[in-house]
C-alpha cells in the first residue's frame, strides 16, 4: 500500500513540475493585437484616401496647367518639350498605396 502511494505522490508531483514546461513549447502565436492593427489602418486610411486623393487631382490640374502654358517651349529631351517630364510628374502623384494596409502598420508600428 506505501508503495502506490508513493507512486502515485511522485506522479502528481512529477505533473505537477512538468505540466508549466509543456504548455510553455506547445504556446502559439497570439493573434490578439491583430486587431488594433486593422483599426489602426481604417483609421488612418479615412485621413490618407482624402489626402491622397486632393494630391492627386491638384497635380493632375496643375500639371495640365503646366503642359498647356509650355507646349512648344523647347525643353531637354528627346522631343524637345517639357511634356515628358511634366506628365511624370503628375503620374507619381497618383501612384502607390491609396489605403494602409494592417500590415504596413503591423511593419512600421508593430514588433
Amino acid at each position: 500500500m506505501r508503495r502506490v502511494l508513493r507512486l502515485s505522490i511522485a506522479i502528481l508531483i512529477l505533473s505537477i513540475v512538468a505540466v508549466p514546461t509543456i504548455g510553455r513549447t506547445q504556446q502559439t502565436t497570439m493573434k490578439e493585437d491583430d486587431g488594433a492593427f486593422y483599426l489602426g489602418s481604417f483609421v488612418l486610411s479615412i485621413f490618407h484616401f482624402p489626402l491622397k486623393l486632393a494630391t492627386c487631382l491638384g497635380t493632375q490640374a496643375g500639371a495640365a496647367v503646366a503642359y498647356t502654358a509650355t507646349y512648344g517651349v523647347p525643353g531637354n529631351y528627346e522631343s524637345n518639350t517639357n511634356g515628358k517630364d511634366i506628365g511624370e510628374v503628375a503620374r507619381r502623384s497618383c501612384t502607390g498605396a491609396w489605403f494602409i494596409t494592417p500590415e504596413q502598420i503591423k511593419k512600421d508600428y508593430g514588433e
